[in-house]
């Protein structure tokens, strides 16, 4: 974006945002370009400093999982009312294939990823989420729903003619992460096939975080 383009949209007087600017590119935040100004390198060397512990537990578990599936697998974790994507492994067995991009949020009261993440978390931030959410009066159904199933399925929501299909990864009762397959709508009638594995990749993944192999217990949270 251009110095008057930010401007605009953030709402702040140009000078203040030349100010701003001139920072961020002294400090390596942005790189300016014939056409404005875009993300930085050291942004790339921040980014691999989120979270990287569950990271590196997840990355060889979503691997294998992709590979014998050959669909898809996403990793998010929840940041205030939102889902975030923190890694994914695209799967490449098919020529129509689903992805996400990391870094990308939505709201955890929407989504596959997010509500199997919502239902296992503390009753504060339901609520939140909750008030904030378009179908609020809806809501509470669908996450004592993951519950009692122990997943979350949804279908275009996020992206039309995808379906996901997502399960938390929990210590204890509460969901630290969640990890998703997504799969187009040509290939949905096999979803549910996915769901053992899926469980056994996300109990892979606190295991390799917390030091046991969680067994998923239905209809708990938190």
């Amino acid at each position: 974006m251009t110095a008057a383009e930010l401007s605009r949209s953030l709402k702040l007087n140009r000078t203040v945002i030349h100010r701003l600017l001139t920072t961020l590119h002294r400090r390596g935040f942005i790189i300016r370009q014939a056409n404005g100004y875009v993300p930085g390198a050291l942004l790339v060397r921040i980014a691999a400093r989120v979270q990287p512990e569950l990271r590196a537990a997840a990355a060889v578990h979503m691997a294998a999982l992709a590979e014998e599936i050959g669909e898809t697998i996403v990793l998010h974790v929840p940041d205030g009312n939102d889902a975030v994507v923190l890694e994914q492994v695209v799967g490449t067995r098919y020529v129509v294939r689903v992805q996400h991009q990391i870094g990308s949020r939505h709201s955890l009261a929407v989504g596959a990823s997010g509500r199997a993440l919502l239902a296992f978390m503390d009753q504060a931030t339901i609520d939140r989420v909750s008030h904030s959410s378009d179908a609020s009066d809806r809501l509470d159904g669908q996450l004592e729903t993951v519950r009692q199933l122990g997943y979350a399925i949804t279908h275009d929501e996020l992206q039309n003619d995808v379906y996901g299909l997502a399960v938390p990864v929990r210590q204890g009762g509460h969901a630290v992460a969640s990890l998703a397959v997504l799969v187009p709508t040509t290939r949905a009638g096999a979803i549910a096939e996915h769901l053992p594995r899926l469980q056994t990749a996300a109990q892979q993944v606190a295991s390799s975080l917390f030091g046991h192999l969680h067994e998923y217990e239905p209809g708990t949270r938190a």
